[in-house]
């Protein structure tokens, strides 16, 4: 959760453009996914089925998608307006789980549908406390659709995700084969939408290395949460997961001061408190 509240924070501190941004995240992704799996289980896969692999790698395409309209969103609205809504993607998840992989047997449904509904409901909230006048943030219909297909892309790749861990690969194995998906699809983006390739060549390397850090931490956040589906299932995960809300909202409003924390602090009490409880009733759910 805290790992995922801090990973888009190095956007708002580099001047890349939005798809150079996301091929430079991909970059540091790729390259701290092969990092965990050699310390943790060095050179070899071991005996990997074909299809784990194929769906491990398959779910970085999809994360690339969502990773973009998620760039995209935050550059229209900022992190403390998108973060919230991209996050609805809790409630995807959590029928996901319910539904797909069965976890209505050992999980409380209606607790985890409520406890999902409250995480969205702090979306909705916080979307009240937009600046009117738009110099620091603006809540907007073009970056709430984004954050929006940010969602769904993001509660998509879970979905190949719970496939390869029931084949039986290890988080790191899993993450180190999405990471290269991750870099295709960052490069395929890329190339299809970038106007000035060269421009990503010669952009500053502070710019790189902070995309390249965003990207790292994705992918630490990422691993800690293949392994809590693992324990204690995606319907719950999921949802928890994007609790990272609180982090992500108190770093726009404190280090980037997107929203007047003065003016609006009943909003934001409320909007955490539903982010708050919504967690605590996800996790009696389990």
């Amino acid at each position: 959760m805290v790992l995922f509240g801090l990973y888009m924070v190095p956007r708002k501190l580099c001047g890349l453009r939005d798809y150079d941004f996301v091929l430079s995240m991909c970059i540091g992704a790729v390259i701290t996914t092969q990092i965990a799996r050699l310390l943790v289980n060095g050179p070899s896969i071991g005996d990997a089925s074909t299809m784990g692999l194929a769906l491990s790698f398959a779910c970085g395409p999809i994360w690339s998608l969502g990773i973009l309209f998620y760039t995209l969103s935050v550059s229209q609205m900022g992190l403390t307006l998108a973060t919230p809504i991209k996050n609805t993607t809790a409630v995807l998840g959590t029928l996901l789980g319910l539904l797909v992989f069965a976890e209505w047997r050992d999980t409380n449904a209606a607790l985890a549908l409520i406890g999902s509904v409250l995480v969205v409901a702090c979306a909705v909230i916080l979307s009240r406390a937009s600046d009117r006048t738009c110099e620091r943030s603006c809540i907007n219909p073009l970056g709430t659709v984004f954050a929006l297909l940010a969602a769904v892309f993001f509660a998509a790749y879970t979905v190949p995700l719970k496939l390869a861990q029931k084949s039986g690969l290890d988080s790191t194995t899993i993450m180190a084969l999405m990471g290269l998906g991750t870099l295709l699809g960052g490069l395929v983006l890329f190339l299809v939408f970038s106007s000035n390739r060269r421009r990503w060549l010669r952009e500053s390397p502070r710019d790189h290395l902070f995309a390249a850090l965003a990207g790292c931490i994705w992918a630490l956040a990422t691993i800690s949460m293949s392994e809590a589906i693992r324990l204690i299932g995606l319907s719950i995960t999921w949802p928890v997961t994007n609790l990272n809300t609180i982090v992500t909202v108190a770093a726009g409003i404190f280090l980037f001061r997107e929203i007047d924390a003065a003016r609006h602090r009943r909003t934001i009490a409320v909007a955490m408190a539903c982010a708050m409880v919504g967690s605590a009733l996800l996790g009696l759910a389990k």
